[in-house]
């Protein structure tokens, strides 16, 4: 038997019982908890989040703060790999815009392997319509030609895009994209 502080004794089974009630009350404390906790949303596109939630809008960077060395990738609503942003530094401007320095992009295509690396020094990201823009010099460059202009629009979706400006190209294999050269 263990004295108790008011000099009597505690039996064990009534020491037992308090270290069971004690455990008890300590497991229903810490079990409770999860009862009334709200489920998370999921990105699923069963209907239960608007479409329009999945993919890019799901930034974790809040408005007016900046991160350094962002990389997030872009999938679309059956989660196929649309691409892959690195940023130097990424704000979010607002609810709808991220603003990215020394942007590296990666496209895929669509057996998801790499397709268009794009580079902007200075890049806005509209987050609702998914288009990207550069008023700053880009480079775009896939394995059969190099494209470089002043400004350039691109859209994340439908990987089209515009360069104005000086716009330089490049093209890689011209024999394989001509043909032979003209016979004299």
């Amino acid at each position: 038997m263990l004295p108790c502080h008011s000099g009597s004794r505690v039996g064990g089974t009534r020491l037992g019982f308090l270290c069971l009630l004690l455990v008890g009350s300590c497991c229903v404390a810490f079990a409770g908890g999860t009862k009334h906790r709200k489920p998370s949303p999921t990105a699923s596109p069963s209907g239960s989040v608007p479409q329009e939630d999945v993919g890019l809008k799901n930034i974790p960077l809040t408005v007016g703060h900046e991160a350094k060395g962002l990389v997030f990738p872009n999938y679309d609503l059956q989660g196929h790999l649309l691409g892959r942003f690195e940023a130097e530094k990424a704000a979010r401007l607002d609810d709808d815009h991220v603003h990215l320095t020394n942007l590296k992009m990666q496209t895929f295509d669509q057996q998801q392997k790499p397709d268009i690396n794009i580079a902007m020094t200075d890049a806005i990201l509209n987050l609702e319509s998914r288009v990207i823009e550069s008023k700053e010099r880009s480079i775009l460059k896939r394995a059969d030609f190099q494209i470089a202009g002043d400004t350039m629009t691109f859209s994340t979706k439908t990987h089209d895009g515009t360069m104005t400006g000086r716009v330089h190209m490049t093209l890689y294999n011209q024999k394989e994209i001509g043909g032979s050269a003209p016979k004299r």
